[in-house]
């Protein structure tokens, strides 16, 4: 059985914890031209869902994760973080 609760209207997954952190670099467009891009990722394991089906997740990218992305950097101060990525 999956845990998944409403937020504002939206379904969300909860969060089991998160296991790292990383930051991915990309070409995106800005202004019309291809710009080299850098972001930092958590990679996400879900309650009551199988290890296959853990994501690599923005900060940003689901309401839920918040608390946990700042509970991770409490307790592994040393994983990459937003602050990171220039």
């Amino acid at each position: 059985m999956y845990t998944c609760y409403n937020i504002e209207g939206d379904l969300e997954w909860e969060v089991e914890r998160i296991v790292k952190s990383d930051i991915i670099s990309y070409t995106g467009k800005v202004g019309g031209r291809n710009k080299p891009m850098k972001e930092v990722r958590y990679f996400v394991e879900w309650k009551a869902c199988a290890e296959d089906e853990n994501t690599w997740e923005p900060p940003e990218g689901r309401k839920n994760v918040q608390e946990e992305v700042e509970r991770f950097h409490r307790e592994r101060p040393e994983m990459q973080g937003p602050g990171e990525v220039e």
